[in-house]
């Protein structure tokens, strides 16, 4: 099929992986052609199959190959189609964060989504194969069936509780009340503790739909600007005398868009300003199980006095798994509970046994593994492929999914991400992760998306 170079400085991975991407481009290999098996490539090349297993995977995480489960690996088929205008073209697409979150939720392989909160559809396919779906239609966890409980199923909660003690969170699955994903927690928690023309502060870049959700519940956002080691104490204690807020919405460990961390120091800081000025802190922490290592969360310092826990399984399990969870002190979680009651009377216990049994088989784990592995992979080769198209990055180091780069200032970033959009590539602004509309020339990137040839070519000719 084509040869190796052992004298060669470049790793046979990148090798492996580059050759076929080349015939790809070429014509040699085309779309819908069927590539030979881990094992077979492995032996007409002479590498091991781990060099074959790491160059399909980011193969497919480029959109140049696909996996189909029990079949093998296949040339995708990128035809030169708009899936993305069609989406904009609609009467009233709404505001730009809104018209950013549809098109991240409108699944296309056809689109690069390098703007994207969510990883490849194959690497989220392994954590969940059929046979979970099989063990609970063959009436493992009969309860999958039945009416779920508002809270919650009360093994699903003790699940994530001993999970959060494990973080150093000390919590019970009375402290846990499950939600569709992170979105609908945030939506309850801003419909019991605010009021019209509350004041809210919030981080400055940071989740652009948080943003949109308290502007539709008419609270007033303050923004806090983030550091590479969390959210700025001067500008916080300063807004905490000025406003007196009522919560604080902060990312501890992997911050989105900018994916830095917030420091222990910070965390104490920030925990004495609420005790001090009596404010709650909701602290977001759906990408925190992609961090590695020793880890300091708020909810861990504070023991949920002053803290209100949210994360997810969504983005890490699959999208189509709407679960996430609130963490709390039971009063509050009784209050959350009354609220779910009223907008959606309780959640799907299908779902929420699904979770368990992921959970509980030690799938979960592994493929928490399996991520942070790929995604390390993924960023340096993202970081070495966007720098040479021109995009700068003050801290390329670190975990999880997102890079935040900056594009030249010459570059106009409206027609920039207009011009990807015609080319079915989805990039995400940083205007839109800042409360002021800051950050104009920034760009948030998925590592997991952000290597694929047509993207770099692009960005290299836009510069």
């Amino acid at each position: 099929m084509f040869e190796l170079s052992r004298d060669s400085t470049i790793p046979l991975v990148d090798q492996v992986a580059d050759r076929i991407t080349s015939l790809v481009e070429h014509g040699q290999l085309p779309a819908g052609a069927k590539l030979p098996s881990i094992r077979k490539l492995a032996t007409l090349v002479g590498a091991s199959p781990f060099t074959i297993v790491d160059a399909y995977d980011r193969l497919v995480a480029r959109g140049i190959i696909e996996s189909r489960a029990g079949r093998g690996f296949f040339v995708c088929n990128r035809r030169l189609a708009t899936p993305l205008l069609s989406i904009e073209a609609l009467t009233d697409p709404g505001s730009d964060a809104l018209a950013l979150a549809r098109l991240s939720l409108t699944y296309s392989s056809e689109v690069i989504a390098a703007g994207s909160g969510f990883l490849p559809e194959n690497w989220l396919m392994e954590a969940v194969p059929g046979a979970v779906l099989n063990r609970l239609s063959r009436g493992r966890r009969p309860q999958a069936w039945l009416q779920c409980p508002p809270q919650g199923l009360v093994e699903l909660r003790e699940q994530i509780a001993a999970r959060l003690v494990q973080h150093g969170i000390a919590s019970s699955a009375a402290n846990i009340v499950t939600t569709f994903g992170a979105s609908q927690a945030f939506d309850l928690l801003g419909r019991i503790l605010f009021a019209p023309g509350d004041v809210v502060l919030v981080e400055d870049p940071g989740y652009f739909v948080l943003f949109e959700q308290l502007r539709g519940q008419h609270v007033n956002l303050i923004p806090i600007p983030r550091t590479p080691t969390g959210p700025d104490l001067a500008a916080l204690e300063a807004a905490c005398r000025t406003h007196r807020p009522r919560a604080f919405f902060t990312q501890t460990l992997l911050h989105n868009p900018t994916g830095s961390n917030t420091e222990p120091a910070v965390c104490h800081r920030i925990l004495s300003c609420a005790e001090q000025f009596g404010f709650a802190i909701i602290e977001d922490d759906v990408y925190g199980d992609l961090h590695s290592g020793p880890a300091v969360r708020l909810a861990q310092i504070d023991g949920l006095r002053h803290v209100i826990f949210v994360s997810s399984f969504t983005k890490l399990i699959g999208p189509a798994l709407r679960v996430g969870y609130i963490a709390a002190d039971p009063a509050m979680i009784t209050r959350i509970v009354e609220r779910k009651v009223l907008s959606v009377l309780t959640h799907s216990a299908l779902l929420e046994s699904f979770v368990a049994e992921v959970l509980d088989s030690g799938r979960y784990r592994k493929h928490l593994e399996t991520l942070r592995n790929r995604l390390s992979r993924m960023r340096r080769d993202a970081v070495q492929a966007l720098t040479g198209a021109g995009i700068r990055f003050d801290n390329p180091t670190g975990e999880g999914i997102f890079l935040w780069g900056r594009v030249p200032d010459t570059t106009a970033i409206d027609e920039l991400v207009r011009g990807a959009r015609e080319q079915s590539i989805l990039l995400a602004k940083g205007a839109l992760f800042s409360p002021t509309k800051e950050s104009r020339q920034w760009l948030r990137f998925n590592v997991a998306h952000s290597t694929a040839p047509p993207l770099i070519r692009y960005l290299k000719s836009a510069a």
